[in-house]
C-alpha cells in the first residue's frame, strides 16, 4: 500500500512530528511510506533527534502552499494521513486519516461566513497566492501583522477553510491524541474520533541518583499555548522568599525561531535573575535525559490562569514531557486540567494542582517527606509504561482495523 503522511511542520522535530513519524516507522516496513513536508530535513538528523527506526521511510518536499491548495497530494496515495495540526486538506485518497492534536473551533454560521470572506480578502491584499510575489509594501504589512501574533502569522499564510467540519468529516478516521482532545472534537465538530495516545520513548529514560531539583520541560514560545514559564518562575520565587533553601528550578526546552519568541525567552531569563533558577534552551538530548534522571520533582503549568471551558486549546492536549519525566522517576506535580488528568493519579504516582497554593503545598510535602517522594517516583515509572511503544503499536493496529483501512502495522 502506498501511504503519504503530511506534516507542514516536520522541520521543527517537535512532539507532533514525533507522533506522525512514529506512525510512519510502524507502517514503513510493510508499506511504501512517504513523509511529505515543505522543507528538506536530513533523515539522519531526524532519527538522531527523535530516536525512531525510520530507515525505510522516504521523504518528499513539495511547494509550501496553503492547505486549501494541497488537495492534489492525497490523490497519489492509497492511504493519506494528514498529521499536520491546523491544516485542513480535503482528502481524495481511497483511505484517509487525520491526526487531531486539538480541534479548531468552528464558530457559528456568521463566523464561518466572515472567516471565508476575510481569508479571501487578506490573501488578495497580501498577494498570498501560489504564483504571486508580494510587493515591498505588502511584505512590510505581512511582517507587521506577524509581529502582532504568531497565530495570526500562521493564519495569514495558511488560512483555514470557511467550513472546517466539512473537510474533517471527509476523513475515514480521525485520531485524537487524548480523551481531552476526543471530548472537544466531539463538542466542536460533532464527529467521532479514535483515541491514539502518542508513543512516548519511555525506554530512553531512567532514574538517576536524585538531586534537590525541580524540572519543567516545554518549548519556549509566545502564543496561545505557551508553557507558562513566567508563572512557574513567580511561584518558585515565592517558595524561595518563604524560606525554601537548597532547591533549584530548571526550565528546559527548545526555542521556536522568530523575534517574538526570542523576546519571550529574554523575558523568562530576566524573571529568573536573582533566584536559584537555570534556564536551559535547546539542550542536547543526552543532557536533557540526565536532567530528567537527576531531578526529583516535575512541574507543568500549561493553561494556568485560563478557563478550560472557554479556551481549552490553551491547556496541554496530552503531556509527552510529563510522561518522560515519570519514566525518569520524577514525581509529577502538574496542573489538573487538559490531558494531564489522564496521566497522573493523585496520591498514587504524583499530584494534580489547580491554584498556586496547591502547587506550593504539594511541592513542600514532597520535599518534607522523602519516603513519600520515593514511593510516588516508583509508581510514576510504572504508569509511564502505559504509553510505551508496544501500547502504541497495538492501538494503531486496532484503530486501522476498526476503520477498515488495510494498512499493515509492523510487528502485529
Amino acid at each position: 500500500m502506498r501511504i503519504g503522511i503530511y506534516n507542514r511542520h516536520l522541520a521543527t522535530l517537535g512532539g507532533g512530528e514525533r507522533y506522525s513519524l512514529a506512525i510512519a516507522s510502524l507502517l514503513a516496513p510493510i508499506n511504501d511510506v512517504e513523509v511529505i513536508s515543505h522543507t528538506a530535513v536530513d533523515p539522519a538528523q531526524i532519527m538522531a533527534r527523535l530516536h525512531l527506526p525510520l530507515e525505510r521511510v522516504r521523504y518528499r518536499v513539495v511547494p509550501a502552499l496553503p492547505a486549501a491548495d494541497l488537495g492534489w497530494l492525497s490523490t497519489e496515495y492509497d492511504f493519506f494521513i494528514n498529521a499536520s495540526n491546523g491544516d485542513f486538506i480535503m482528502p481524495t485518497a481511497p483511505h484517509s486519516a487525520m491526526v487531531v492534536f486539538f480541534p479548531a473551533h468552528l464558530g457559528g454560521r456568521i463566523m464561518r461566513g466572515v472567516r471565508g470572506r476575510a481569508n479571501a480578502w487578506l490573501r488578495r491584499l497580501l498577494a498570498l497566492t501560489p504564483n504571486a510575489q508580494p510587493t515591498v509594501i505588502q511584505q512590510q504589512l505581512i511582517s507587521r501583522l506577524a509581529a502582532l501574533s504568531p497565530d495570526l502569522d500562521a493564519r495569514l499564510h495558511n488560512p483555514q477553510p470557511a467550513d472546517l467540519r466539512a473537510v474533517a468529516a471527509r476523513y475515514d478516521l480521525r485520531w485524537a491524541i487524548s480523551r481531552f482532545t476526543q471530548q472537544w472534537t466531539q463538542r466542536y465538530w460533532a464527529l467521532p474520533s479514535s483515541l491514539l495516545y502518542p508513543a512516548v520513548g519511555v525506554e530512553n529514560f531512567a532514574a538517576l541518583p536524585k538531586e534537590p531539583w525541580i524540572l519543567s520541560v516545554g518549548r519556549f514560545f509566545a502564543g496561545q499555548h505557551n508553557k507558562q514559564h513566567l508563572a512557574m518562575l513567580r511561584i518558585f520565587g515565592e517558595l524561595v522568599d518563604e524560606g525554601l533553601r537548597g532547591w533549584r528550578l530548571y526550565l528546559a526546552g527548545g526555542v521556536t525561531p522568530g523575534a517574538v519568541h526570542d523576546a519571550y525567552l529574554d523575558e523568562v531569563r530576566h524573571a529568573a535573575a536573582g533566584y536559584p533558577i537555570t534556564v536551559c534552551p535547546d539542550l542536547p538530548f543526552a543532557a536533557l535525559r540526565e536532567l530528567y534522571g537527576r531531578s526529583t520533582i516535575y512541574w507543568h503549568a500549561a493553561g494556568y490562569g485560563e478557563n478550560e471551558t472557554a479556551t481549552p486549546v490553551k491547556f496541554e492536549h496530552f503531556g509527552i514531557t510529563t510522561v518522560e519525566a515519570m519514566a525518569a522517576g520524577c514525581v509529577p506535580v502538574v496542573i489538573g486540567a487538559g490531558g494531564q488528568r489522564e496521566l497522573v493519579h493523585p496520591g498514587i504516582d504524583g499530584f494534580l494542582w489547580h491554584t498556586s497554593a496547591d502547587l506550593k503545598m504539594n511541592t513542600r510535602r514532597l520535599i518534607a517527606q522523602p519516603t513519600l517522594a520515593t514511593n510516588l517516583s516508583r509508581a510514576a515509572m510504572a504508569t509511564s509504561r502505559h504509553f510505551d511503544w508496544t501500547h502504541f503499536q497495538r492501538r494503531l493496529a486496532d484503530s486501522l482495523a476498526a476503520a477498515g483501512i488495510p494498512a499493515k502495522v509492523a510487528g502485529i
